[in-house]
C-alpha cells in the first residue's frame, strides 16, 4: 500500500520536514537510525473527487544527547504546525483544495530513542 510513487513522494516530503524541524529546534539524532513508518489506518486519495488524506504512523531515531523538556516541547509544537504547512503547499490539479481535519502529534524520548507519533488528516 505505501510503496506506490505517491506514497514514496509523501514519505520523503514528510521525513524531510521532520528533519528540518529537528534541526530547527536543535535536536541531534543518529541519522542512520531515522525511520518513518505508516500505519494501516493511513489513506491517500488525492487527487480524486473525494479527496482525503490521513497519515498515521511514527518517526523514530536514536538521540545522541539528552534533550531538555523545553526543546522536546518545541519539537512537538513545530511538528503540530507542519501538517497545515504541508497542506497549503499541495496544489491539486482539479482546482479543489484540502482542509485540515486534524493534526495530532505526540513526541517523547525513552531509552535513548526519540519517538514521534503522528495522525494527520485532511478532507
Amino acid at each position: 500500500m505505501t510503496e506506490t510513487p505517491l506514497w514514496r513522494q509523501f514519505r520523503r516530503l514528510l521525513l524531510g520536514a521532520v528533519v528540518e524541524s529537528l534541526l530547527d529546534v536543535g535536536i541531534a539524532v543518529d541519522f542512520p537510525t531515522l525511520r518513518i513508518e505508516f500505519a494501516d489506518e493511513s489513506v491517500f486519495r488525492v487527487p480524486r473527487l473525494d479527496n482525503y488524506m490521513r497519515f498515521v504512523g511514527t518517526v523514530t531515531a536514536h538521540v545522541t544527547a539528552p534533550i531538555p523538556p523545553a526543546t522536546l516541547q518545541g519539537l512537538q509544537e513545530r511538528l503540530g504546525q507542519l501538517w497545515v504547512e504541508l497542506l497549503t503547499s499541495i496544489e491539486l490539479p482539479i482546482g479543489d483544495s484540502l482542509t485540515n481535519d486534524h493534526a495530532r502529534v505526540n513526541v517523547n524520548v525513552a531509552d535513548g530513542t526519540l519517538t514521534v507519533r503522528f495522525d494527520f488528516a485532511a478532507d
